[in-house]
């Protein structure tokens, strides 16, 4: 399974590899295990999502790590560095809706 769309590149500062962090989350994606991050959101409130970690990509701003919010029952993005803590916990199942193909067919880029 690819964790990183290379091919999901977007102009502009950030589209470095991945910052910190990464390796954790590549290797929760890879084990299809949930995540829950303490994630600071764009006003610095925290906040506690748990999510299904489908892939990590370069966006205009910094990484972006693609889920599925379980919180929000949809697919959220997640700048890498405004993560400030994650754990792993168990494995999910494919689910139709759920998945990075549904994520790139439903024109979410």
């Amino acid at each position: 399974m690819t964790t990183r769309i290379d091919a999901l590149r977007f102009p502009g500062p950030g589209s470095d590899p991945p910052p910190r962090g990464s390796p954790l989350l590549e290797a929760a994606i890879s084990r299809r295990l949930r995540v829950t991050l303490s994630y600071s959101d764009r006003c610095g409130f925290p906040t506690l999502r748990r999510v299904r970690p489908l892939a990590i990509v370069a966006g205009p701003r910094g990484a972006l790590l693609i889920a599925w919010c379980e919180r929000r029952r949809d697919f959220r993005n997640f700048r890498l560095d405004r993560i400030c803590a994650l754990r792993p916990g168990s494995r999910f199942p494919e689910t139709q809706g759920k998945e990075l193909a549904d994520y790139l067919g439903g024109g979410w880029i």
